[in-house]
Formats: C-alpha cells, structure tokens, sequence
C-alpha cells in the first residue's frame, strides 16, 4: 500500500495526513499546537521561529509513521501547505535570517503601507487580484527594505517555500503563495516587474515562480534520515492553505462554493475564467482556474457574541452562571424554532466592519412590538452572518456553482446553519467530511501530481 503524505503549517496548529494514494482516502494524522510564536515583540508585531516549525513538523512526520498502517507501507510523495501572505529571508544556505513575519503583522501599517499602495496604483488590483494590505509579503518586504534590514545575498520565502527548501535543497515559490504577497501578475504567473519597480524591491531577492502542486525535487539524504524516511521521495512544490482547504472540502471540479465558518468567514467561489471583483480576493488554483474569495471580519464570532450577551443576561437576571456549552444549545435550539425571515427583524452582524470600510458597524433593523423574541434574535443573527458571505459571493457571480460546501465549527456544532445555508444561497448545501482540510488538500494535490 502507497500513501502520499500532506504537511500543514498553520498560524497555530501543525499537521502531517497519510493519504491512501490508490483510494484518495485520507487515514492516520497527526497534529499539534506549533509552539513558533516569538514573544516579547513590539506592539502590531507577529513573528514566529521557523526552525520551530521545521523540528515540530518533524515530530508529526514520525509520529505519522509510528501508526501501524504506515510502518511497512510505500510513502509515494510529499504535499505541502501553509499560511499565506508571511515572508521570511533566508541565505544561500538556507539559514533563516529573520523570523517568520507573519499574516498579522501589522508593522507596515501607516506611511509604509499608504506610499506602497500610491506607487502601485489602482490599476494593480486588476493584474494581482488583490490590494496590499499589511501583513502581505509585498508590504513586509517594502518595510524591511525601508529598515535597512535586508541583507545582502538573501531571498524572501513564504513558510511553505522554506518547508520544501529545507526538504529537497530547491529555493522556490509558486502561484498560490506569490499571489498572496501582492505582486504577482496572475496572467504571466511571474512576478509583475512595473509593481516591482514602483515598490523599489529588488526581483532578486524574490524566488523563481514554478507552476504549484508540481514535483519539484526529492527528500535529501540527511532531512529523509531525520524524518526516518527513505531517500529520494518526490515533494511537490506548496499550495496555499486556502485553495487546499477549498479541494479537500470540495474536490478539483471548481463546481462548489466552500463556505468556512469558524470564529471567522470566508466564502470561495470557483471560476474558470478569471474574475475581478471590488471587495474580493481572486487567487489562482493549482491546476488552472480560480478562486474568488470573501472574507467577514466577524464571521461565526458574531454568533458566539450573542450567546456572551445571553449568558450576561441570565447571569443578571438570576444570579445564575450558566455555561457557554448550555447558552450555545439553547440558542441553537431557539434559533431552529423561530420562523425564516425571524418575522422582519433583520441583522447585520458587520460589528468589526470590513475590510473596504472597517467604521462599518452592525445593527438591528424593522423591530416592531411582537418580533424582537430571544429566538427571532438568534436566527436574524445567523441570517446575518450568511447574507454577509452571500453578498460577497454575489460580487463574483455565482451562476457557475451547483452547490455550496460548508467546513468549520460554526456549521459542526450547529445543526440549523445547513439549512440556513441552501436558503441564503438557493442550492444544495453539505457538510466537509474531513477535518484537516489544508493537510488533506495538500496530500490530494500531490496525489493527482504524482500520477495516481
């Protein structure tokens, strides 16, 4: 039996995936928290070690191989994934030379950021799918340079990249994560050369683009002894965690909007023409096509914000504690008795506004005597949440998809928001079947690379 292995480093979480090359089934996992954040660092400053990285997912790899049904079998390949947008430097020996500066960071807000996006324009939004805002590796990169704090010699890498420079030796990038850095021209898939010289970065510093998901070289000697691994197993170049997650939930057809609830939102919508819509991400996916994404900045939080409100009451009220794992049933419960359209009261859950207009903040609309009830209330939030997600998917057309996948623990835990979901978008809504997503994704990226 063959198995092709997913890696994913994510903001907090490490995970490798076993992945039945012949069935596409995944099977053993193993994860754990990542232990990399650096502390201590000035305010807006999110950093995190990459060697911790690097040896924790090591020990996930070894942990993945001690599980019975891996002990004898063929490992095929490696798929790798990871967070977006951060940036580290590395020199021609692949030392790290800063610290993973990631998605969070805020340091290249105010002028860095403001004289990044003059130079570029707004007509860069059409050729890179996305404005640059801080924590993007364009920013970060704009911000070092500033500093004075790029040395020579060195090259910039995306956490993914790193990952598989340390395993095969190759200093790479592809699409999924140069996109993510805000400079890249998503027609040539190289890095746009005008956005370049407008932002005064050097193209040498950046890594060459090659096509995602693709082999890109094998196990080195010493990485496949660490890991107890043979030598020469293939790894396939990275794969953003956003479109990997997008495939594990939903396939490689581009016919399904995956909706992710957690504490966040985040709609992505397939296409197979590229499509460039104010407000939205478009993002390229490994084998051709794209992804149009939204996000809202409150997401299932707003939800959770309501029960923090429910508990107070009660708590108030009765000098009752009542737990959040009771708050959450019984509005759950509540939530599925009131009727659709939660008699005219409307939410808007945009509390934390958005990202083209962050003063933006929530409210409740059409209150009359009879409808403003603890179950209308709990609904018109749910409602809320969805309509936000289906209005940015209304921004990129949803006339291609024929059904919407639903991932996260928002959905999970409740049992109501799928049929909210096929009501807010009018098809057909399931549930992810897998956890994981990233690494399952990842794993079936390099499955389909490698030829099975």
């Amino acid at each position: 039996m063959a198995f092709v292995l997913g890696l994913d480093m994510g903001t907090s979480k490490i995970c490798a995936l076993a992945l039945d090359a012949d069935t596409g089934e995944p099977g053993a996992v193993v994860s754990t928290a990542s232990r990399a954040d650096i502390p201590a660092l000035p305010a807006g400053w999110r950093e995190q070690d990459p060697e911790s990285i690097f040896q924790t997912v090591c020990e996930c790899v070894r942990g993945l191989l001690d599980d019975p049904a891996l002990r004898d079998a063929e490992i095929a390949g490696v798929g790798i994934t990871g967070q977006m947008h951060g940036v580290l430097v590395v020199d021609r020996a692949l030392k790290p030379l800063t610290s993973l500066i990631t998605w969070q960071d805020q340091r290249a807000a105010g002028p860095v950021l403001d004289s990044a996006r003059d130079a570029l324009g707004p007509q860069a939004f059409s050729r890179h799918g996305c404005h640059l805002h801080a924590g993007y590796g364009a920013a970060t990169l704009k911000w070092l340079l500033s500093q004075g704090r790029f040395p020579e010699n060195a090259c910039a890498l995306s956490l993914a990249d790193y990952l598989v420079a340390r395993l095969t030796g190759v200093r790479a990038t592809e699409p999924t994560h140069a996109a993510s850095w805000g400079i890249l021209d998503l027609e040539s898939g190289d890095w746009d050369a005008e956005a370049l010289k407008s932002l005064e970065v050097p193209r040498k510093i950046l890594p060459p683009v090659q096509p995602s998901a693709q082999p890109v070289g094998v196990l080195l000697p010493d990485v496949a002894q660490t890991l107890g691994l043979p030598e020469g197993i293939p790894v396939c170049a990275p794969v953003g965690d956003n479109q990997a997650s997008v495939i594990a939930a939903a396939g490689l057809d581009l016919d399904a909007i995956v909706l992710n609830l957690g504490t966040g939102g985040q709609i992505s919508v397939p296409s197979r023409e590229y499509v460039c819509a104010p407000g939205l991400e478009t993002r390229p996916m490994p084998f051709g096509g794209w992804l149009t994404v939204g996000a809202s900045l409150c997401g299932g939080w707003a939800y959770a914000y309501l029960c923090d409100f429910f508990q107070a009451v009660a708590q108030e009220m009765t000098g009752q504690a009542v737990s959040r794992e009771q708050a959450f049933a019984r509005l759950n419960a509540l939530a599925a008795a009131a009727p659709a359209g939660c008699e005219g009261l409307r939410a808007d859950t945009r509390f934390s506004g958005t990202r083209n207009d962050p003063s933006l903040r929530g409210s409740l609309q059409q209150l009359d005597s009879t409808n403003f009830t603890p179950a209308n209330l709990a609904r018109a939030v749910l409602e809320g949440m969805l309509r936000e997600l289906a209005d940015l998917g209304r921004l990129a057309g949803l006339g291609a998809a024929s059904r919407v996948v639903a991932s996260g623990n928002a959905v999970r835990k409740n049992p109501i928001l799928k049929s909210l979901i096929e009501e807010s978008f009018q098809l057909p809504c399931s549930l992810a079947l897998h956890s994981e997503e990233a690494a399952l994704g990842a794993a079936l990226c390099a499955r389909r690379s490698l030829g099975f």
